[in-house]
């Protein structure tokens, strides 16, 4: 079998052909919504691998949402503070917080602030934007879990445009969850 993983977010497939197994990464639900339509039927990880769902056999792989009493103490910092922000929910479920602030104290002071007091989220500081997802969420084991879940052993595995926030340089290298296969961003 052969398996195509790509970051969609970042590089959007034109044509998908047959007897190929695609997963999609994305952050957002509606770069995602046009996917369901398709004849093929994705695997699809969603918000840093909170969210995993099988759209051939309609079967959630992964769900790993924010815990609802961090959730709200986040929420509870952000509305003091007058912070913009973006929920990646599904129905009544937080899969993460997209936080937006140009206050560079503040980009500094929230990851650390929010990891000491909420043990059970994660902060990704990206650019101008912090991401909160659950502590056990991540897109390398939402791959490796999605890997297993295809029983994909020593198959082909073509990975493209993948982002993952592991290093400073943006990209993965030689994991041993991935078996040592590259992750880049074209």
């Amino acid at each position: 079998m052969r398996v195509v993983i790509a970051n969609i977010d970042k590089n959007p497939i034109i044509k998908y052909e047959e007897n190929i197994k695609y997963v999609l990464i994305s952050d957002d639900i509606c770069t995602i919504k046009k996917e369901y339509e398709l004849q093929v039927k994705p695997i699809i990880i969603l918000y840093n691998g909170s969210y995993v769902v099988d759209l051939e056999n309609k079967r959630i792989i992964i769900n790993k949402s924010i815990d609802n009493n961090n959730f709200y103490d986040i929420l509870k910092y952000i509305n003091r503070h007058n912070i913009t922000f973006n929920l990646y929910k599904k129905g009544r479920d937080i899969y993460g917080i997209k936080i937006f602030t140009s206050n560079y104290h503040r980009r500094l002071i929230i990851p650390y602030m929010f990891n000491d007091l909420y043990p059970k989220v994660s902060c990704i500081t990206i650019g101008k934007n912090i991401y909160v997802y659950s502590k056990e969420a991540s897109i390398i084991n939402a791959i490796d879990e999605v890997l297993n879940y295809l029983n994909v052993n020593n198959n082909y595995v073509d990975l493209e445009n993948i982002y993952t926030y592991i290093t400073n340089k943006g990209y993965y290298k030689e994991n041993i969850n991935l078996k040592g296969i590259e992750m880049y961003e074209n």
